[in-house]
């Protein structure tokens, strides 16, 4: 049997079968538990920081396109109306998409208590439910963020040596 085995794993008779370089620990564990996966890639190194030795490397891009660009820009006055209209819109979309979710979640709770089939309530109105209380929770993290990103937006201009009007309403 443990020729097969070892065919099987393409090693020779008598040699010890190589060793899986995966190693479990607290670095390669979801920290997500929704992701609920063990990531089984190979760890990747650390840059180092730039020191007085390095020459510092160009800032890396945003992770998601709703995030705030890394670098504020320098462009002029049309540029940091654009931005700050963006920013105002966004704030002002997620507001509107948390309340159309709390009516929804409002509503499939009370379609849960008020429903007689339990069958029904738990197979289609209790799933439902669910996912729009966790759709709830990701848009009031999403305007959480959107309204820190409007609020920072001053100092960002500021430092890029916007004046204070061209980010007024």
């Amino acid at each position: 049997m443990s020729d097969v085995v070892s065919a099987a794993h393409g090693s020779k008779a008598g040699t010890p079968p190589e060793k899986s370089s995966l190693t479990i620990d607290n670095k390669s564990l979801v920290k997500n538990p929704q992701k609920g996966r063990v990531t089984t890639g190979k760890a990747q190194p650390t840059p180092a920081r730039p020191g007085p030795t390095q020459p510092s490397a160009p800032p890396a891009a945003a992770a998601s396109p709703a995030a705030a660009p890394a670098a504020p820009p320098s462009g002029g006055e049309a540029e940091w109306k654009e931005i700050a209209a963006k920013a105002r819109k966004r704030v002002a979309d997620d507001k509107t998409r948390v309340g159309e979710l709390e009516a929804a979640t409002k509503k499939l709770e009370n379609d849960f208590y008020a429903w007689d089939d339990g069958q029904y309530r738990d197979r289609v109105i209790k799933p439902a439910w669910d996912r729009s209380r966790s759709d709830l929770e990701t848009a009031k993290q999403e305007l959480a963020e959107a309204e820190k990103d409007l609020a920072d937006l001053p100092e960002k201009a500021r430092k890029a040596g916007a004046l204070p009007g061209w980010i007024r309403e």
